[in-house]
């Protein structure tokens, strides 16, 4: 499988139905998310923050996800001139806030709430749809370590509230060698 496949996959499993209209995952499986991008968007519409939500949601969010890093090499599997490849990539689900609520705080307790939601997701299928073999596991030798989450510090400005996290981990894939 490519790695557009791979990207697709990822975008699809936590994003739901891809509309080639919108070139975005609109049907998200996981409570917060609006809409799932394979790339950033060239305008930002506020309302996609929270697609499919309740009208009164407080916190809606967009995530691109991104694959900025792949590593490959050869496992040996029964002599020299037989094998896989392993390949693992770098995924990088990268989150934006946007909250109808006039506190920060609320934001961060959303982006957390999001996050509980995202691990939860995550660890009904490690295969992530069966798009890859395994992700979010441990992978000493090519770097992945299981899930890992950086967050920024929400801020309101002239009465929206907006947030960041990012969330990464390493997708493993085989292919005969």
């Amino acid at each position: 499988m490519g790695i557009q496949q791979v990207l697709d996959g990822i975008c699809r499993y936590f994003g739901g139905d891809y509309d080639p209209k919108t070139r975005t995952y609109r049907s998200s499986p996981v409570t917060g998310i609006g809409v799932v991008r394979r790339a950033w968007p060239t305008d930002d519409p506020h309302d996609e923050y929270f697609n499919g939500m309740d009208p009164g949601a407080r916190t809606g969010s967009q995530v691109v996800v991104a694959i900025p890093r792949q590593h490959e090499y050869r496992r040996a599997m029964g002599g020299e001139h037989s094998g896989v490849k392993q390949i693992v990539y770098e995924v990088i689900l990268h989150l934006y806030l946007r909250s109808r609520t006039p506190h920060a705080e609320d934001v961060q307790d959303d982006a957390y709430a999001l996050r509980d939601a995202l691990v939860e997701w995550m660890r009904r299928d490690r295969t992530l749809g069966s798009c890859v073999f395994q992700a979010g596991e441990h992978i000493t030798e090519s770097g992945g370590d299981g899930i890992d989450f950086e967050y920024s510090q929400p801020a309101t400005k002239g009465g929206l509230t907006k947030g960041y996290f990012t969330m990464r981990f390493a997708a493993v894939e085989f292919v005969e060698a």
